[in-house]
């Protein structure tokens, strides 16, 4: 090229560079994939249903849930840590797809922090202990109680094997020193429904698929294995203000996106995100199943994704969990 060449592309060139922000400024520019990796009507479901609505509204593009069950969360977390990293496909995920499965199974095809963009934590649900009525325990001094007496004869359920209801309970034995039999089942629902029956005596679950047994008088509630308790029952002690502070277990949902968003893309997604949490309809459409509407920076995100890792790792050791 000559120099008039040169000269002349000087000022495309100059115009190109002075559009790239713009261009990159301009996200969203079309729909947003928001990925559930479970059925529909559960509680992640809801959760990311109830979000959709506000991120669209603060986004200016339409935030689409697409449901991709399998593999305990694993499968739909996949395909949205493996979509390109342009902002445009996105995962509400429970927090067990994140710190739990990379430590029970070799099958996880992801690596955590290594293949993910975390951009907040969105919800926290509580676990709390329940108890069949006919089992004739009240509280939780009264279960360890029992327990002592009764060697080897309880068993606790689990909303799901070697999830985070799973090692709830084995962490429960840990603490305890108590003789109770694990027993794993495949969801909450059924789990439940035995509890209800009195096949099984015990269960940690979530605070959400409890709270319609629990106001019923089905379920005895004893504990909330949380830091706090939660306003939606905010008579029922938790498991540190009944000697048991190490016995935390909230669940948790969070927003996250594949490795490799932009900076300026993750920051616009945060803020979306707090802002969705502090609307009314998402804080009380939550409040209302005991949930509770939550929002961090991506820093802070990434510290409790470490703490938590290596918290459930020790537990899942320590107990032998495999699902392989």
């Amino acid at each position: 090229m000559d120099r008039r060449g040169l000269l002349l592309s000087a000022p495309a060139v100059a115009a190109a560079l002075a559009s790239a922000p713009a261009r990159a400024q301009a996200w969203p520019s079309r729909p947003i994939r928001l990925i559930v990796p479970f059925p529909p009507g559960g509680p992640n479901d809801i959760i990311a249903r109830l979000y959709a609505p506000q991120l669209t509204a603060l986004l200016g593009q339409p935030v689409v849930v697409e449901n991709r069950a399998g593999g305990g969360g694993v499968v739909g977390t996949d395909a949205a840590v493996r979509a390109a990293p342009d902002g445009y496909t996105l995962v509400i995920t429970n927090g067990g797809s994140l710190v739990i499965s990379p430590h029970v199974s070799a099958n996880v095809p992801y690596k955590v922090p290594d293949d993910t963009g975390l951009i907040s934590i969105v919800t926290r649900v509580p676990e709390a202990l329940v108890a069949y009525p006919g089992l004739g325990v009240r509280t939780l001094p009264e279960l360890l109680d029992l327990a002592r007496r009764r060697p080897g004869q309880l068993n606790i359920g689990t909303a799901g094997a070697a999830g985070l209801s799973h090692l709830t309970a084995e962490l429960f034995k840990a603490q305890t020193g108590l003789d109770v039999v694990v027993v794993p089942y495949r969801g909450a629902a059924p789990s439940v429904t035995d509890l209800v029956g009195g096949q099984i005596q015990l269960l940690f679950a979530d605070l959400p698929v409890l709270m319609p047994h629990i106001r019923g008088g089905t379920l005895t509630a004893l504990a909330m294995a949380s830091a706090r308790r939660s306003p939606a029952l905010p008579d029922l002690p938790t498991t540190g203000e009944l000697g048991l502070p190490e016995l935390l277990a909230d669940n948790w949902y969070c927003l996250v996106g594949p490795a490799g968003l932009s900076a300026p893309i993750v920051t616009r997604l945060n803020e979306a995100a707090r802002r969705a949490s502090e609307a009314p309809e998402v804080r009380d459409g939550l409040a209302a199943q005991g949930a509770e509407a939550t929002a961090t920076t991506p820093e802070e995100f990434a510290t409790f994704v470490r703490m938590e890792s290596e918290k459930w790792r020790r537990v899942a050791e320590a107990a032998g969990v495999r699902v392989d």
